[in-house]
């Protein structure tokens, strides 16, 4: 039940601009009022609102899709948080040094939210940049971020999870990615290998705060063919260890590293 000092017409142009961010194509009215389940005249009371505002455009076609000022609001956020000033430069050097590509993501219900990415070299299926979400349970930032949860909170987030296959090579028997958890818990980073593409073998670590806290997680792509290279993997690991420590210092984390506490 909803608190009584919940504006329902704010909730709905929220659900609005939800929807067309989902959205991989612009949406026309109609689609709007039948997948929000509200009428065609409310649904444009709330479009016309959020034009004038700039969060929602119209297209040729009248098909909606969201506004510049989203983006701009998305920027305000980023860098009002502490993690994503302080991280930045050295995820940009990291990305630099070693012609990878890098992603630092955070959780967000059983997603992962990316709030930084520089990419080299694309593996995935599809265009992953800041603002996308990617599943949990077959990246490396999902698994540093699910195993820094308590045990039975981590149970109770995979069993809301769509625990689908992305490639042949995805885990998605509860068990056994609870034991892979628990193993990216006791070596302080993740794996993920084939699991979320095929080409890619990614490596994952945590951002920690001054209460020991992971707050995000930075994943480094490498190709799978760097896998067998093992000098190539161990500067990988050196160079983002070296990176996540002093990231977590920032932070005001003093204690050991790489660390993933629940």
């Amino acid at each position: 039940m909803r608190d009584r000092k919940f504006i329902k017409s704010v909730g709905k142009a929220i659900a609005v601009m939800e929807l067309l961010g989902s959205s991989p194509e612009p949406l026309s009215l109609t689609q709007l009022a039948e997948r929000l389940e509200t009428n065609k005249t409310t649904v444009q009371r709330f479009l016309f609102t959020l034009m004038d505002l700039g969060y929602v455009r119209i297209l040729s076609g009248k098909r909606y899709m969201l506004g510049n000022k989203v983006l701009s609001l998305a920027f305000q956020f980023l860098h009002s948080e502490g993690v994503f000033s302080i991280a930045r430069p050295y995820l940009e050097d990291l990305s630099n040094s070693l012609e990878r590509s890098v992603s630092m993501g955070v959780l967000d219900g059983s997603e992962v939210l990316v709030i930084f990415r520089k990419e080299r070299t694309r593996y995935y299926p599809f265009a992953v940049y800041v603002g996308s979400r990617v599943p949990a349970h077959c990246t490396t930032m999902g698994k540093v971020l699910l195993s820094s949860l308590p045990t039975e909170q981590a149970k109770e987030l995979l069993d809301e999870m769509n625990l689908f296959k992305v490639t042949p090579n995805t885990v998605v028997k509860k068990s056994e990615i609870l034991k892979d958890l628990k193993a990216t818990r006791e070596r302080g980073y993740a794996i993920s290998d084939g699991e979320f593409s095929l080409d890619l073998y990614s490596i994952g670590v945590p951002l920690l705060n001054h209460e020991g806290q992971v707050v995000a997680s930075v994943a480094l792509s490498l190709n799978t063919s760097d896998k067998p290279v093992q000098k190539t993997v161990d500067k990988a690991l050196e160079k983002l260890f070296q990176t996540g420590k002093v990231i977590s210092q920032g932070l005001g984390y003093e204690g050991s590293y790489p660390v993933i506490p629940s």
